[in-house]
């Protein structure tokens, strides 16, 4: 099932939480990306502090993430 994280646009901006349960992984994907585009995949830590783990950017545009945790998605400005 498809999900939007974060709108379409060129600003900075980071989505809500997600969770991902053990042996449920999810494939994020940039939707139309121009060039340049770039997403961040930050995992939560135990201390609330989010940690880049991954990148998505126009040239690879989709990633699995399988590691169970609690993600956010940040679009860089540009």
């Amino acid at each position: 099932m498809a999900t939007q994280l974060l709108a379409a646009g060129t600003t900075a901006a980071d989505s809500a939480d997600v969770t991902v349960v053990a042996g449920t992984p999810v494939t994020i994907a940039l939707k139309a990306a121009a060039a340049g585009a770039e997403v961040t995949v930050k995992l939560k830590d135990d201390g609330a502090a989010y940690n880049i783990v991954g990148r998505i950017t126009a040239d690879t545009p989709a990633l699995m993430v399988s590691a169970p945790g609690v993600y956010r998605f940040s679009r860089i400005a540009g």
